[in-house]
């Protein structure tokens, strides 16, 4: 019997740790992590996870792990923003491991850079886009040149196979293996979830639409469904093993609107009393009142909506393929519906101005949203953003660490703004939005009727003077070079 670990970088929860968005930084088991655990557990596999993020002392606790468990696969996986630290937490398992145990990567980054994250890093393998096909593959033994869509050394070279490993039928992937973690170790922030632990589920894969700013490179632009019966017994599954609330995490759970309705409905009828919510999976061409009605009676509290930007040009610029028109009446209909939404905005979007950044703010004030999120347009490694940027060298720096959506680095040059600019703008949103006199009184009023008055206050000084009230420090990658 092979040993398998899982292994969560230390900085997964707290890399926007400073920024803006303190008062919303999150612990949740890793989806990703527990379905492959299910799939390695279902080929007759031992599977441990080790949750770094989560430990205060975390090479101490990696040593310990791999000395007691003896891992023959190590799995881990990363996001553009994590790859430096991931790459070192890597050299360091290898120092402890030797040459024997197999290293197997997967996510977003090496999705998009396979050849150069392997050459960073001492992973043996990396996986592109999906994880579940290839990874059975390999666990069953089959050699990896007849496996699609994976990189490997071969001694000092570089292979590869071409081609995806998608997973046509959902209803096929194994219940996450949940179980392996200790939920009472997660707890989130009331202003995210009512409840601790939450979930992170998925009833559907891929996104039909191709912003500019998105990578499409892990689930592709098919959408693939789980059949609601399907959704609705996971979702028992998850609360039979004690979460609390469940985050639909889809690219855009209303593709398929009356499919959505249907999921609403299956949960009503199945007299299922959870609490629920969809942080990405609404677009402002993608929702209804029917839709939003029924979703509030199933449980549903709170969605995420992308508005993105006021100026036509702008969200023309990235592809989005909304007009300014429908989130206004988008957010029509999440206030006749009394459902919370939260508004996502972004701000350098390729053809912003000042002009359009200004538009962007007043806009969001006028779409009063319960909640407000803005990011500086980031073009990460596998978006056509990137690419096009690159082509025209507007990228400085591959420096992965500063890739981040709250702290405005110089690494690439807007077409029309500098990133002082969009900074400054950046930095005003949030106080704009969140200082109204308005928006102070109806959250005050609001936070006493919810008896989250002093969380309130709290969330508040997070957000508005970030560097001085810092939750969860940033993980410093020199304490890691330090130790090698």
């Amino acid at each position: 019997m092979r040993k398998i670990l899982f292994v969560n970088a230390p900085s997964c929860f707290t890399a926007y740790s400073g920024t803006k968005t303190n008062a919303v930084l999150q612990r949740y088991p890793l989806l990703g992590h527990a379905i492959l655990a299910a799939v390695a557990r279902q080929l007759g596999n031992k599977v441990d996870v080790l949750d770094l993020g989560i430990i205060e002392n975390w090479q101490e606790a990696l040593v310990s792990e791999l000395q007691q468990y003896k891992p023959n696969i190590i799995c881990m996986s990363s996001m553009t923003p994590l790859f430096n630290e991931v790459a070192e937490v890597s050299f360091f398992i290898r120092k402890h491991v030797g040459k024997d145990v197999t290293m197997i990567l997967g996510g977003p980054h090496p999705t998009a850079l396979p050849e150069e994250s392997l050459r960073e890093s001492a992973f043996d393998i990396v996986v592109i886009s999906e994880g579940e096909k290839a990874f059975e593959a390999i666990l069953n033994g089959t050699p990896l040149k007849k496996i699609p869509g994976v990189y490997y050394k071969d001694g000092e070279n570089i292979c590869s196979t071409p081609g995806h490993s998608y997973v046509e039928d959902l209803d096929t992937i194994p219940y996450p293996a949940y179980d392996l973690y200790d939920l009472s170790k997660y707890k989130m922030p009331k202003i995210v979830a009512k409840k601790s632990p939450m979930a992170v589920y998925m009833a559907s894969r891929g996104c039909a639409f191709n912003c500019s700013f998105c990578d499409k490179n892990i689930f592709g632009r098919k959408m693939r469904y789980k059949s609601p019966g399907i959704v609705v017994d996971q979702i028992k599954y998850l609360l039979k093993l004690g979460f609390k609330e469940v985050r639909f995490n889809d690219d855009l759970f209303t593709t398929n609107i009356e499919r959505a309705k249907t999921i609403c409905e299956r949960i009503i009828h199945s007299n299922l009393k959870f609490q629920w919510q969809l942080s990405s999976g609404v677009r402002v061409d993608r929702v209804d009142l029917e839709f939003l009605k029924l979703a509030k009676r199933a449980g549903c509290y709170s969605m995420g909506v992308g508005f993105e930007a006021a100026d036509q040009k702008a969200l023309d610029s990235a592809n989005k393929k909304i007009k300014v028109a429908q989130s206004y009446k988008a957010a029509e209909l999440f206030k006749k519906a009394k459902m919370d939404y939260v508004g996502f905005f972004m701000l350098g979007l390729p053809s912003d101005t000042e002009e359009t950044l200004k538009k962007t703010i007043k806009f969001a004030t006028e779409l009063d949203c319960t909640f407000a999120k803005v990011t500086v347009t980031v073009p990460f490694p596998g978006t056509s953003l990137f690419r096009e940027y690159e082509a025209k060298g507007l990228i400085k720096s591959r420096d992965w660490s500063k890739y981040n959506f709250h702290s405005i680095k110089e690494i690439y040059q807007h077409p029309n703004l500098n990133m002082e600019t969009l900074s400054k703008y950046y930095n005003k949103f949030y106080h704009v939005y969140y200082l109204r006199p308005s928006y102070i009184i109806k959250t005050f009023f609001r936070a006493i009727r919810e008896g989250t008055i002093f969380h309130y206050i709290l969330y508040a000084a997070q957000t508005l003077f970030p560097k001085f009230l810092k939750t969860n420090p940033k993980y410093k990658y020199k304490k890691l070079k330090k130790s090698l």
